[in-house]
């Protein structure tokens, strides 16, 4: 057996968690040496990963039964099952509701005996992902860690890693100028590091820059590999063919950061996404005056409706002044906030 030099020199990697909460919608990074590795968000509309809840059967299916909870929002239970149409249930969520482009899947439960466990809620369970992370918390801004989702694209030097969601998965395409197989070893480590980053599951297509030498190719996926250790997450991953395609494979029992800031669009922010955001801006204001959020009508609509009155109550809170909202079709943006003067 080797031994490593008594003189070696180890990286130390100093971690953290960064926790960035606002009404209706909970981030939190993980944090190594001061750099973003994971992006971590939970929103309050949906139902969460290991939530309890009540409802009943629907509608029965030959492979399962559609349940309709009691906030009236509908889940898929899978499996057969001598219960009645109609028949109240208890549910655990075993895999969250997903956004895909042009179409939501709802979220996946399994049935439970007897009263919900009343630590099996949002809080408790946020409390437990955070602690799942073995790391000391601290409150600060993770704003920076979504501009490169929202844009599509990752440069690294004269390497272009661009991505775009589809109903089948992500798709990553990779360009540059030089060598192929050098753009493509930057390539490889880059999106193993946005696949952490953005918590990417489900299936993901790579189109490499193509290679003749199969060497090069397994060089390619090696190095994809090795970037992929530090992701606690198991996957599995084909062979780059000579077109230059990998497909990787993991499990998805929540939305990706991508699939949480489209929505069922493809490049732009979702109607949930912009009305979580302006609430999170009222939040953050400062000064006396009634905050005005000017947002388009579909935003406006969210951010009035009844279901969303607790958030709105909150960013009033915290803001320290009412609010109103004006929907306004030609607003540019996600919308803005106006703080009156008093």
């Amino acid at each position: 057996m080797k031994h490593a030099p008594c003189c070696a020199l180890r990286a130390i990697r100093l971690t953290e968690i960064w926790r960035d909460d606002a009404p209706g919608e909970r981030r939190a990074a993980f944090v190594e040496n001061g750099n973003i590795v994971e992006i971590h968000l939970q929103r309050d509309a949906l139902w969460a990963l290991g939530e309890y809840g009540a409802g009943r059967i629907d509608r029965k299916t030959p492979s399962g039964a559609y349940v309709i909870a009691d906030d009236n929002s509908e889940l898929l239970l899978r499996g057969k099952m001598g219960l009645p149409e109609g028949a109240r249930i208890m549910f655990e969520v075993t895999r969250e509701a997903i956004a895909e482009p042009g179409r939501h899947k709802p979220p996946e439960i399994i049935l439970r005996e007897g009263a919900c466990e009343p630590l099996m809620g949002k809080d408790a369970l946020w409390d437990a992902r955070m602690a799942s992370l073995g790391q000391s918390v601290t409150n600060a801004s993770i704003a920076e860690g979504f501009d490169v989702a929202i844009a599509g694209q990752s440069h690294v030097g004269d390497v272009t890693i661009s991505f775009q969601r589809s109903k089948a998965g992500l798709v990553f395409d990779v360009d540059g100028i030089g060598d192929a197989f050098a753009i493509n070893m930057i390539a490889a480590t880059e999106i193993a590091r946005l696949l952490r980053l953005y918590q990417v599951g489900a299936m993901v297509l790579i189109d490499f820059v193509s290679m003749e030498s199969k060497a090069q190719r397994t060089q390619v996926a090696d190095a994809f590999d090795a970037a992929s250790l530090a992701d606690p997450r198991p996957f599995e991953r084909t062979a780059i063919n000579g077109y230059g395609m990998m497909q990787v494979v993991r499990a998805r029992p929540r939305p990706s950061i991508l699939d949480h800031l489209f929505g069922t669009r493809i490049a732009a922010l979702s109607d949930e996404t912009q009305a979580y955001w302006l609430l999170r801006a009222v939040a953050e204001s400062r000064g006396f005056g009634v905050r005005s959020v000017t947002a388009r009508p579909e935003v406006a609509t969210l951010l009035q409706s009844e279901r969303w009155s607790a958030w709105r109550a909150a960013a009033v809170r915290l803001a320290g002044a009412d609010m109103v909202v004006v929907a306004d079709e030609k607003v540019t943006g996600y919308g803005h906030i106006h703080v009156a003067q008093s």
